[in-house]
């Protein structure tokens, strides 16, 4: 859940939207954040699916479910700022790159990095790491001998989409990747749609009208759009996140800008032409291919954990998410405050990662509970590669730092202190 400003207007390059169908998720999640002004719905009949043909042209189908869909107000950061004032705890920005234990009294000192001249960030009692890819597993690293290995090998991963049979061999999480491609353009346009999966294609599997979604689209003077790649195109034109060059970002703009005016039926260049500005974002490590089938990673014997959307069994997607990190937050309060460790929490603690491919389908933007979306399709084998360097570090892709990875949580409750590296 993430946006990017372009041209003075935030943008989800991330997360498209949510939906949900556990009722824990609304009532702890969902309607304190919508009562708040940070989240509405987006329209059934607004978002679909659209499938393109092989001939050119395509056919929109909204879903018309009743579903629930839901979406930032503006952009995902307002749920980010009522999320920290409520808490009162987040520290941000700040980056954190190195977890040690001090001396023999279990407890973690975390610093910006692993090296001389980092910057100290304090002493803590637990470190929970709310993140995945590469970022996460370097953080988790660092600790290699301090006793973290249940949280090291949890966070271990590789990168790219294959067939589901390499999948289900898996033994580590299995990440795929996403081109994001934000773009401005000239004049108000309207798609009849507002959103999107887009299937048949082998570019192209998402598009917003960001400006028609947030009601602009009678006043404005350009469109906003948002495209996004399939997971195969994102593994075949990979490039280290945290610096696309320039004429990569191009060719995937243009490659995403033609594959869309293919999939509604219109004449070559008729919104490339249009292209007034656009951002590129390689969103390295966008969906959890596979599954850890435990609600959050937990061990208390080193006072490590990780939470994240690929924990459980579901289509990792944002209630899972929220989920996995109420189940830890549960957890902590029973091992801090209760005088016996419950069942359910001594049965966490032992529980162990199961590698498995996700119950339910699952998009290039990940799961949705409760509704129906397109699979992503079989996918081909990854090609070889005979050189070059891989990209992709993390899941928010702000210079590889992943999907609010700046941001530090820090609980003011003397007795107990903690940080939260997301």
């Amino acid at each position: 859940m993430s946006s990017k400003a372009l041209d003075g207007e935030d943008v989800d390059h991330a997360v498209q939207y949510f939906t949900s169908n556990e009722p824990e998720f609304q009532e702890r999640f969902v309607q304190g954040l919508a009562a708040s002004g940070a989240l509405a719905e987006w329209h059934d009949s607004k978002v679909g699916v659209l499938t393109t043909a092989k001939e050119g042209g395509g056919t929109f189908k909204a879903f018309g479910d009743g579903v629930k869909r839901y979406v930032g107000v503006g952009g995902y950061r307002a749920i980010a700022d009522v999320l920290s004032t409520n808490a009162d705890v987040v520290c941000r920005p700040q980056w954190v790159g190195s977890m040690r234990r001090r001396g023999d009294d279990a407890k973690w000192e975390l610093a910006s990095s692993d090296n001389e001249r980092a910057k100290q960030l304090g002493t803590y009692d637990f470190v929970v790491i709310a993140h995945n890819g590469k970022c996460a597993h370097r953080l988790a690293s660092t600790a290699k001998d301090d006793g973290a290995g249940k949280l090291i090998s949890s966070l271990t991963c590789a990168f790219g989409i294959r067939p589901s049979q390499e999948i289900e061999q898996q033994r580590k999480l299995l990440l795929s990747s996403v081109w994001s491609v934000m773009i401005v353009l000239e004049g108000a346009h309207d798609f009849g749609f507002e959103g999107a999966h887009v299937v048949g294609g082998d570019t192209l599997s998402w598009v917003s009208n960001i400006t028609a979604k947030r009601g602009d689209g009678n006043i404005s003077k350009v469109t906003k759009l948002v495209l996004q790649s399939t997971a195969e195109y994102a593994r075949d034109n990979k490039v280290p996140q945290e610096a696309v060059p320039k004429e990569k970002a191009r060719e995937v703009m243009e490659t995403l800008v033609t594959a869309f005016e293919r999939s509604i039926a219109c004449e070559p260049n008729t919104y490339l032409r249009k292209v007034a500005n656009y951002k590129c974002q390689l969103w390295g490590a966008a969906n959890p291919l596979n599954v850890a089938n435990v609600p959050c990673v937990l061990d208390l014997k080193s006072r490590t954990a990780a939470v994240g959307d690929w924990c459980t069994s579901d289509a990792p997607c944002v209630q899972t998410a929220v989920m996995s990190a109420y189940a830890l937050a549960d957890a902590l309060n029973d091992f801090y405050n209760s005088p016996h460790l419950s069942a359910k929490t001594v049965e966490l603690d032992a529980a162990r990662v199961r590698w498995s491919l996700p119950r339910g389908a699952s998009s290039s933007q990940g799961g949705f509970p409760g509704t129906s979306v397109p699979a992503m399709r079989e996918a081909l084998p990854m090609p070889v590669r005979t050189g070059g360097r891989g990209g992709g570090h993390g899941r928010g892709g702000r210079g590889g730092r992943g999907r609010g990875g700046r941001n530090a949580k820090q609980p003011k409750a003397p007795a107990t202190r903690a940080l939260l590296a997301m």
